[in-house]
C-alpha cells in the first residue's frame, strides 16, 4: 500500500511539475511576442537551471534565436544534444541559424534529412521548421534586406504535411499562425487572414489580432486594420507591438501627434531596453517627434546601445530641431565610424549645410542624393539654392529635372513647375550680355516655351502673361517687332477679369499695369495705327501715374510735345 501510495505521489508531482513548465515555457513566449526580451531571457534561463532538459535547452536557445543573439542560440542548442541526442528539436535549432545567416538553400538539406530521420512523423519537427523558414522575415524591411532568409512556400507544405502525416489531426494555434506568416510574406492576404483567424477562433489572442490588422493595412482596408487593432487592446491591453503597429498606422495619414502618443506607450508597455529605445527613437523621428527621438536616443546610448545608427539619429534630430552644427558633427562622425551610407545620409548633409549657408556644399549632397531617393523630389531645392545665387542657367536646369522625376514618378507637371524653368531662363537671359545676342535670344526662347506651358495648365495667373512679355522683349533685340504686345494685352485681360470676380487670389501691382500700358500706347499709335486704343491706354497709364514720368501725352494725336526737363 506504501509502494503503491509513493508511486502516485511521485505521479502526481511529475504531472504538476510538467503543468508548471509547460506554464513557464508559455510565460516566456509571451514576454517573448510582448517585446520584453529580458524577462523572456530570465523565464528560459530560470527554467534551465531549475530542470536542465533537452527541452528547456530547445527554449533558451529559440530565444536567443529570436533576438539574434545567434553564437548563444548555438551554444544552447548544441547543449541540448548533449542532453539528449535523440530530441530533433535542437538539431532543427541548429539548422535554422543557417536561415538567420541566409542561407535557406544549405539549410533546406539539413532540415529535409531531419524530417527523413523522424519519417515525417513528428509535428513538433515539421512545425518548428515552418516557422524557421518565416521566423526572420521582416515586413518592414526591403526585399533585398529578407532575401535567402525565408521560404514561405516550404513553411506552408510542411504546416499541411502535420494533419497528413502525424498524428495531429487539427492544426493548433501556432501552427496556423506561422501558416499565416507565411502567407504574408508571400503577400497573399485572403489565406493570411483565413488562418489567422483560425488560430484566432481557437484562442483569441492581441498577438493574432494585430496580424489580421497588418493583413488589412497592407492590403489598404483601412476600416478593417483600425477594427482588428482596437480588437486586440480589448483583448489585452498590455500587449506592447500593438501599440506600435497603430503609431505605424497614425504615420501613415501624417497624424504625428496619434502616432507619436502611440510609440510612447508602446515604450510604457514594452521593455525599455536599450535596442527597443533607439528603434522607438526612430518611430519618433518618422512621427516628427525628434526633441521625442533625441529623449529616447540618448537614452538608449546611456544604456549601452553601440549602434552606429546612433550618430544618424542624433544627426537627423539635430537638423530637424535646428541646431545644425552639431548635426553635422554626429553626421560626420558616423561616416568616420564606417557606417554603411544610407540616401537620406545625404539628404541631411544637405539640409544642414543649407542651414549653415554653405549652398555649395548643399547643392552638392542634394545632388547626391537626388537619383537614389525615389520619394522626394530634391531637385526643388536644388533650384531654390541656385535661384537664390542668382544661378539662372543652373536654376533653370534644375527646374527642368525636377519636371522629369515628376514624369517619371507619373505625377502632372504643375504650372508652378514650369514657371520656376520660365523664370529661370529669363533671367538667365536677362543677365546675358547684350553683345552675345544668340545665347540671349536662344535662353529667352527656351523661357517663352516654358511661360506657354505655364499658361497652358493655368490661363488665369497673370504673373505668366507679364514675364512671357518681358521675355519677348528680350528675344526682340531690336525693338522692332513689338513681339510682347499681344501678352502684355492677355496681362490686363486677365487683371480685369479678377476684378470683376472681387478675386483676391492676385494682388495687382500698379508699376506692373503702368508697364504693359506704357508699351501697349506705342504699339497702337506705331503699328496697328489705333488711335483710339491708343488714347484709352495712356489715360488708364495717366491715372497711375499722373506726374506722366515717360511723356506719354504727347504721344496723343494733336498734343503738344513735351518740354524736355531741365538739366541739373
Amino acid at each position: 500500500m506504501k509502494v503503491k501510495m509513493k508511486s502516485l505521489l511521485v505521479a502526481v508531482s511529475l504531472l504538476f511539475a510538467g503543468a508548471a513548465n509547460a506554464q513557464t515555457v508559455q510565460q516566456g513566449l509571451s514576454q517573448l511576442d510582448g517585446d520584453q526580451p529580458s524577462k523572456a531571457k530570465a523565464t528560459f534561463e530560470s527554467l534551465v537551471a531549475a530542470a536542465p532538459t533537452a527541452e528547456n535547452q530547445f527554449y533558451l536557445g529559440y530565444y536567443n534565436l529570436r533576438v539574434g543573439h545567434l553564437d548563444a542560440a548555438k551554444a544552447a542548442f548544441e547543449k541540448g544534444l548533449t542532453i539528449d541526442a535523440k530530441n530533433p528539436l535542437n538539431a532543427v535549432g541548429l539548422v535554422a541559424i543557417k536561415v538567420a545567416n541566409h542561407k535557406v538553400a544549405e539549410a533546406k538539406v539539413d532540415f529535409d534529412k531531419i524530417i527523413a530521420d523522424t519519417k515525417s512523423k513528428n509535428a513538433d519537427v515539421l512545425f518548428r521548421i515552418a516557422e524557421a523558414y518565416v521566423m526572420f522575415y521582416d515586413v518592414n524591411n526591403g526585399e533585398e534586406a529578407n532575401k535567402g532568409n525565408n521560404d514561405p512556400a516550404e513553411a506552408i507544405r510542411l504546416i499541411d504535411m502535420i494533419p497528413e502525416k502525424t498524428k495531429v489531426k487539427e492544426l493548433t494555434v501556432d501552427m496556423n499562425t506561422v501558416k499565416g506568416d507565411a502567407y504574408l510574406i508571400k503577400n497573399d492576404g485572403g489565406p493570411a487572414v483565413s488562418a489567422y483567424e483560425q488560430a484566432n477562433f481557437k484562442e483569441k489572442s492581441a498577438k493574432l489580432y494585430t496580424k489580421i490588422g497588418v493583413v488589412y493595412l497592407r492590403g489598404k482596408n483601412y476600416q478593417y486594420t483600425v477594427n482588428a487593432y482596437q480588437s486586440a487592446v480589448e483583448t489585452d491591453s498590455n500587449y506592447a507591438p500593438i501599440y506600435k503597429r497603430f503609431g505605424e498606422y497614425y504615420n501613415i495619414f501624417n497624424r504625428y501627434k496619434d502616432a507619436s502618443k502611440y510609440y510612447r506607450k508602446y515604450v510604457s508597455k514594452a521593455e525599455a531596453s536599450p535596442t527597443i529605445l533607439l528603434s522607438t527613437a526612430k518611430l519618433l523621428f518618422l512621427a516628427k517627434d525628434y526633441t521625442g527621438s533625441m529623449e529616447f536616443t540618448s537614452q538608449a546610448e546611456a544604456g549601452g546601445a553601440k549602434d552606429n545608427d546612433i550618430y544618424r539619429m542624433k544627426g537627423y534630430s539635430f537638423i530637424e530641431l535646428n541646431k545644425c552644427q552639431e548635426g553635422i558633427n554626429n553626421l560626420e562622425q558616423m561616416v568616420k565610424a564606417g557606417v554603411k551610407p544610407y540616401y537620406l545620409d545625404n539628404v541631411y548633409f544637405a539640409k544642414g549645410y543649407q542651414c549653415l549657408n554653405n549652398d555649395s556644399l548643399a547643392v552638392h549632397y542634394f545632388e547626391q542624393a537626388a537619383p537614389l531617393d525615389t520619394n522626394n523630389n530634391h531637385h526643388l531645392s536644388i533650384y531654390s539654392i541656385r535661384y537664390k545665387q542668382k544661378r539662372y542657367a543652373h536654376a533653370a536646369d534644375a527646374a527642368f529635372k525636377s519636371i522629369e522625376w515628376k514624369a517619371k514618378k507619373k505625377l502632372q507637371a504643375t504650372s508652378g513647375d514650369w514657371y520656376n524653368a520660365a523664370l529661370a531662363y529669363y533671367f538667365a537671359a536677362a543677365y546675358t550680355p547684350k553683345t552675345d545676342s544668340v545665347n540671349r535670344v536662344s535662353l529667352a526662347m527656351k523661357g517663352d516655351t516654358s511661360f506657354a506651358k505655364a499658361i497652358g495648365i493655368n490661363a488665369k495667373w497673370p504673373p505668366f502673361y507679364l514675364f512671357r512679355a518681358r521675355t519677348n522683349n528680350l528675344i526682340d533685340y531690336s525693338g522692332d517687332k513689338w513681339l510682347a504686345a499681344p501678352y502684355y494685352e492677355q496681362y490686363l485681360t486677365v487683371i480685369d477679369a479678377l476684378k470683376a470676380e472681387n478675386s483676391t487670389t492676385y494682388k495687382e501691382k500698379k508699376d506692373d499695369t503702368y508697364e504693359a500700358l506704357r508699351y501697349l500706347s506705342g504699339y497702337y499709335l506705331t503699328v496697328s495705327k489705333d488711335t483710339v486704343k491708343a488714347e484709352d491706354a495712356i489715360k488708364k497709364a495717366l491715372a497711375i501715374k499722373p506726374e506722366d514720368p515717360d511723356g506719354l501725352k504727347s504721344m496723343l494725336p494733336g498734343a503738344t510735345p513735351a518740354t524736355p526737363a531741365p538739366k541739373k
